[in-house]
C-alpha cells in the first residue's frame, strides 16, 4: 500500500492499485471505478485485461453484478456467478462469462460511495477467497485516503 502515497494524480493512484490487485489476488480482469459521468454512472479508469473505455458499452462485464456490487456497500465476494440465481439467468452475466467476482466500494470520508474495485474470472469459480475482503477493504481506503489528499 505505500506504493500508493508516491502517486500523485488520479490516474496514477487508480493504476498503482490495479497494479496491486493483479500481483495479489491475480484475477483474470480488473477494474477500478472512480468518480461519476453526468448520467451518474461510475467511471471506469482503469483495467486489466479489460478496456475501461468501453467495457461498459460492449457488455465484457454484468451491469447486474456492478449494480449489486454498488448496492452491497461493502466487500463482496461471488463465488459462482453462473449459480447464483440472481445473475445466472441475465443475458450480460452469461455472455460475458463472469464466474468469480470479487468487488469493494470506495468511499468517501462521509460514506459516500465514488468508486469501486472490480476482480473476475470468467476461467475459474472459487478464484477468490473470503480472506481476500479485509485485504480489499483496505486497499479502497487507502485509495481513498490518498485521492482526498491529492
Amino acid at each position: 500500500m505505500d506504493r500508493l502515497k508516491a502517486a500523485n494524480t488520479q490516474a496514477e493512484v487508480c493504476q498503482v492499485a490495479l497494479d496491486l490487485v493483479v500481483e495479489r489476488l491475480k484475477p483474470e480482469r480488473a477494474l477500478i471505478f472512480y468518480g461519476y459521468d453526468a448520467n451518474d454512472q461510475l467511471l471506469p479508469q482503469v483495467g486489466h485485461n479489460l478496456d475501461p473505455r468501453t467495457v461498459l458499452d460492449m457488455g465484457d462485464v454484468s451491469l447486474g453484478i456492478l449494480q449489486d456490487a454498488m448496492e452491497a456497500g461493502e466487500a463482496k465476494m461471488l463465488v459462482d456467478a453462473m449459480k447464483d440465481p440472481r445473475f445466472g439467468e441475465r443475458t450480460s452475466a452469461v455472455l460475458s462469462g463472469i464466474r468469480s467476482v470479487l468487488s469493494c466500494p470506495i468511499r468517501d470520508g462521509n460514506g459516500e460511495i465514488e468508486g469501486l474495485v472490480y476482480l473476475d474470472s470468467r476461467i475459474q469459480s472459487a478464484a477468490f477467497k473470503q480472506a481476500d475482503l479485509p485485504w480489499l477493504n483496505e486497499l479502497a481506503e487507502a485509495i481513498q485516503q490518498r485521492l482526498s489528499a491529492l
